[in-house]
């Protein structure tokens, strides 16, 4: 699986699905995904119930370039995501995507911090839970210096 982090706006990535970290501190890509998405991306997700930190859903794209988005909250509502939140929450988003057989995925990173434990996330789910077609995953940062810091972790192995 190649590690792929990008400057830009996720719902412009040209992948399968996006992954939605459906929580508070996220709540202006959250709310982008669904309002770009439209009310049927909303309606599916909530139609789900609520999930926990460690599970993940997927629904359709609805309006966005994307397929399909995975839903896969990073913390409580109330709490800033933590480094084990936002790693559980990508392997949940991972084997949803391996299970419905999705070949790229994008997830965002806000910090330094989260690009960090996406990537070491990424890397224990390739190594651990074996070949897949997923082939790419894309992180994507709007802010410059935290996806040139995110590229210097995937470069470095860390």
């Amino acid at each position: 699986m190649k590690i792929i982090a990008v400057r830009g706006d996720i719902t412009e990535v040209n992948v399968d699905a996006v992954v939605n970290p459906m929580d508070a501190k996220e709540g202006r890509l959250v709310r982008a995904l669904l309002d770009r998405g439209g009310s049927e991306v909303e309606a599916e997700a909530t139609g789900h119930g609520p999930i926990q930190v460690g599970e993940a859903i997927i629904t359709t794209g609805g309006n966005l370039k994307c397929k399909y988005v995975i839903h896969a909250p990073v913390g409580e509502a109330e709490k800033q995501a933590r480094p084990d939140g936002v790693r559980q929450s990508t392997r949940a988003a991972l084997r949803c995507a391996a299970g419905g057989r999705l070949r790229s995925v994008a997830i965002a990173a806000l910090t330094e911090d989260e690009g960090t434990a996406l990537v070491t996330a990424l890397r224990d789910f390739d190594r651990e839970e074996g070949p897949s077609d997923l082939t790419e995953v894309f992180i994507v940062g709007e802010d410059g210096e935290v996806v040139s810091s995110i590229k210097r972790f995937i470069n470095t192995g860390n």
